[in-house]
């Protein structure tokens, strides 16, 4: 099955020894995994890949998250409150 949004490739860049650093671009973040070229790798790119992914879907959907407002209450009288809404409108 295919992705609904899959990676799209960016480029690529190499440290001059044995390792190649590929950039992708996911939901409009972008992301590196590395290859490492001497054959040698710590996580499989398919492993870079689903993780660094996890990590943007999880970072979008904090951000989607509603914001808690601090609630604020007025204790004194209307006419003190509508007199600090005036001052509040005619404030220049």
């Amino acid at each position: 099955m295919a992705k609904k949004y899959p990676a799209k490739y960016i480029g690529c860049a190499h440290d001059g020894w044995e390792h190649t650093y590929l950039y992708y671009e996911y939901k409009g973040y972008e992301y590196e995994v590395e290859k490492s070229n001497n054959g040698y790798m710590e996580l499989p790119l398919c492993m870079q890949h689903k993780i660094e992914q996890e990590k943007i879907d999880e970072m979008i959907k904090e951000k989607s998250k509603p914001k808690k407002i601090k609630e604020w209450k007025y204790e004194g009288s209307a006419q003190e409150g509508f007199d600090i809404f005036w001052e509040y409108v005619n404030q220049e």
